[in-house]
């Protein structure tokens, strides 16, 4: 190949050469003269002499000159040459060079490599040799092709062919020929790329056979698969797992919009995210399915996006998670319920509260605290079955009787909480009222009739930053409040209120320790015969001596006393100290020693079966005759279990003590109930 800038270096210096060679000239030109002249010789044989002399010196020169060039290009071209076949080598695929008559004039490593020879057996022959007796037909045919369009010089030349060739070890490979013009248009001859089909073929077939392995998986599948079209959303394939999930034959060709629940077709799974660990990318969310029977499968779905052949297809795993949603939906519906009435648990109606006050203004929000009052008489006496069934009941009266913006939640035993959207003028008051006449109302458990009442404390969001644990706090305060009032009443939390709660708290505590320390003494009450004036017997009344607060009334600490479950324990001490005071009167002859001495019962006690032996202990340890005793019972405690109430009663009567209605018609007053129990006085309550 020629170097075009040693050609333009040449012809640069040509002008150069020819002054050299005319002034070369006239300088011998004019010694040629002078010398002639000197020696008398003819002038035009002396120039003629010096030219020529002068034409060989300056040839002498060029000559030099010219073969200095020569040697520098072809170093040059050699440099080059080298760097080019250094360059071919590194090429990924063979590279033959033809020249107008079709012999290789040269060739790549490559080349050499895919016909098993070495390039120097390569260069010399023909192409046509390196080709199967098979293939040459076709192949003449398509050199000659190439050789006419390269010669057109129209555009370039770029004609496919496969061909067969004979490699060194007597096997075949085949090869996808490429004709290319040269780059130098001087140049008649072609570049031949040949590329190994083998290795597509090899790749070919691994594609067809990963093909066949997906196929088989995706068919085989213990979970629904289907790809759909990222462009209409056309399910195009759909495996035997995914037809019988849903127990539908049609799934090919349908959309999959047609079978995803409406509020799940927001979720735009067609352009999912990273899996965030440098693999392919997914979604995955939990979607519902239609079944050819109406019904929405919730099923987990993971979506990866690929391409086939030019369409971009979703790879959607479908899981059915019906029973796992089922089962998390029990599992939270279980953390924030209470299992017995169904109702809203603690942690329900606290985290509502929250949610709330976060945007209520002030006095915009109530919560009603409603405790049952008596309620563990219930238990004690006619079973916990019963009371569950009570709670249950009161559980469905309170739910009716709410409004749609109000939420009823049971917080814990036999204590509701009620809270009230108090917008739009709305008097939590009345509603709290409303509240209780419902649950005064009678209800029926295993055909009886059961009286109950609810103590109810209301606390407003009426200060700055008030939360959940406060709000609460001051319904439970004031609930505290209405129980201490004689229950069966609603109460509204006061600063007051809080500072009662805690004295209440104090008391309960203090209570606790008087009993141990025998600070529950009895006062006796003289019961006088008006028409001679002579006493005829006493009712013990249960006073505190407290240590600190002096003489407290029952009203001081009876209620707390019931609340705390201590009841029992403040009978008690009552009944046996009074017993063992009329011991010591009858033993000092007092003049009334021989009076009737009435003590009261509460409810607790009359069912409570270890009264009854309480009882007959102490008559006996006292010495006090049976018939000397008066015990009296209030109506509702009589009528709050009429059945259990009847047969406490009679083994007490056998005991041979007195029985006594105490506050008669405060209470529901029904004689026919009178005439079950054997009861020989009442007193009327004025």
């Amino acid at each position: 190949m020629r170097d075009d800038t040693d050609g333009i270096r040449t012809r640069r210096r040509a002008p150069t050469a020819a002054v050299t060679v005319a002034l070369a000239a006239v300088v011998l030109c004019a010694s040629a003269a002078a010398f002639a002249a000197a020696i008398s010789l003819p002038w035009a044989a002396v120039v003629a002499a010096a030219l020529a002399a002068a034409a060989a010196v300056v040839a002498y020169a060029e000559l030099r000159h010219l073969r200095q060039v020569f040697g520098e290009t072809i170093d040059r071209l050699v440099v080059a040459g080298t760097e080019l076949t250094a360059l071919m080598d590194e090429l990924p695929e063979a590279l033959v060079e033809l020249d107008a008559e079709g012999t290789v004039v040269s060739a790549n490593t490559m080349a050499g490599e895919l016909v098993d020879r070495s390039v120097r057996d390569i260069v010399g022959g023909t192409l046509i040799d390196l080709v199967t007796i098979e293939s040459r037909p076709a192949a003449s045919a398509w050199l000659r092709r190439g050789f006419a369009q390269a010669r057109d010089r129209s555009g370039t030349v770029a004609l496919t062919q496969e061909l067969v060739l004979r490699r060194g070890d007597a096997t075949t490979v085949s090869v996808e020929g490429v004709i290319e013009r040269p780059l130098l248009e001087e140049e008649d001859g072609l570049i031949v790329r040949l590329r190994d089909l083998s290795e597509r073929e090899r790749r070919a077939y691994e594609l067809g056979q990963a093909r066949a392995r997906f196929q088989q998986a995706f068919d085989s599948a213990p979970t629904g698969m289907a790809l759909v079209r990222l462009d209409d959303g056309v399910i195009v394939d759909a495996n035997r797992s995914l037809a019988e999930l849903l127990a539908r034959r049609d799934l090919v060709g349908t959309n999959i919009r047609a079978i995803t629940h409406p509020d799940d077709m927001r979720r735009d799974w067609a352009t999912p995210a990273s899996d965030g660990e440098g693999g392919q990318d997914v979604a995955l969310l939990d979607q519902r399915y239609l079944h050819r029977d109406g019904h929405y499968v919730w099923a987990r779905t993971r979506v990866a996006v690929t391409e086939d052949e030019g369409t971009a297809l979703a790879i959607t795993h479908i899981e059915d998670v019906t029973e796992q949603r089922r089962s998390a939906e029990a599992l939270q519906w279980a953390a924030t319920h209470d299992e017995l009435t169904g109702l809203p648990n603690r942690t329900l109606a606290m985290a509502t509260v929250d949610e709330r006050l976060r945007d209520a203004v002030h006095g915009s929000m109530a919560l009603l605290f409603v405790d049952l009052d008596n309620f563990k008489v219930v238990n004690d006496s006619l079973g916990h079955g019963v009371g569950d069934q009570l709670l249950q009941a009161m559980a469905r009266r309170l739910r009716a009787a709410r409004r749609p913006t109000d939420l009823v939640a049971r917080f814990g035993g036999d204590e509701f909480v009620i809270v009230v959207d108090a917008t739009d003028g709305v008097d939590p008051m009345a509603i709290a009222e409303r509240t209780r006449a419902t649950i005064h109302e009678p209800i029926e458990v295993d055909g009886t009739d059961l009286f109950v009442s609810g103590s109810i404390g209301v606390a407003l969001n009426d200060r700055d930053e008030i939360g959940s644990d406060e709000l609460f706090r001051d319904a439970d305060a004031a609930m505290y409040r209405a129980k201490a009032r004689g229950r069966n009443c609603v109460e509204r939390f006061a600063v007051r209120t809080h500072r009662s709660s805690v004295v209440a708290l104090r008391t309960a505590t203090e209570l606790r320790a008087g009993l141990l320390r025998s600070e529950i003494v009895p006062y006796f009450q003289p019961i006088i015969q008006l028409d001679s004036g002579h006493v005829v017997g006493f009712e013990a009344l249960a006073r505190w001596l407290h240590p600190e607060r002096g003489l407290l009334t029952p009203q001081q600490f009876l209620p707390l006393a019931e609340e705390t479950g201590l009841v029992g324990d403040v009978g008690a001490a009552v009944l046996r100290n009074s017993l063992a005071q009329f011991a010591r009167w009858r033993a000092g002859s007092m003049p009334f020693a021989d009076a009737a001495l009435s003590v009261n019962v509460g409810t607790r006690q009359l069912v409570d079966p270890g009264f009854h032996t309480l009882l007959r202990e102490t008559l006996t340890e006292t010495g006090i005759e049976a018939d000397s005793l008066w015990l009296e019972i209030t109506e509702s405690a009589l009528l709050s279990d009429v059945k259990a109430s009847t047969s406490a009663l009679r083994r007490l009567r056998n005991l041979g003590v007195h029985l006594a209605v105490d506050d008669f018609g405060t209470g529901f007053s029904s004689l026919t109930y009178l005439k079950r129990f054997p009861v020989e006085a009442i007193k009327i309550d004025r």
